[in-house]
């Protein structure tokens, strides 16, 4: 009987396993379609709908924020509309107290409005509409500051 238990226990620890690699496969599939770089015959084409940046100043006023794409000396100005929905992350631990190594934990997740950013916040963005080159656009779908 312990004989059968142990096989049983491994085969099910095998498939569980398996199932992690598949999704975390397919989690990393879906991230790639986020950007994705063409070669055509006029050349390269590179389309980008997502963009890790700072804040580097608000207009409250215009409505926009100007950032500065991570990896780059150019600000970008973001443009919000009624659409773009702003959300703040927050750790549910301070980083004072991390958690153990391994631990999962899901962030907590508040709305906020355009006052609420600071310079120096670290943002990530989406936007429905293809960005590549653009140092301005208004088609954004989510900024979010992380923590």
């Amino acid at each position: 009987m312990k004989k059968n238990q142990i096989v049983i226990i491994t085969v099910i620890s095998f498939l569980i396993l398996g199932g992690i690699v598949y999704f975390s496969f397919l989690l990393k599939e879906k991230s790639q379609f986020k950007g994705a770089t063409f070669k055509t015959s006029e050349g390269t084409v590179e389309e980008v709908f997502s963009l890790l940046a700072i804040v580097s100043s608000k207009n409250l006023e215009n409505n926009f924020l100007m950032v500065k794409p991570s990896g780059k000396e150019d600000q970008v100005k973001v443009i919000l509309s009624d659409i773009t929905k702003l959300i703040k992350l927050e750790s549910p631990f301070s980083p004072e107290n991390p958690p153990p190594p391994g631990t999962q934990f899901t962030p907590k997740q508040t709305e906020i409005s355009l006052k609420d950013f600071k310079e120096g916040d670290e943002v990530f963005i989406e936007t429905l509409k293809n960005i590549a080159g653009k140092n301005e656009f208004n088609n954004v779908e989510l900024i979010q500051i992380l923590p």
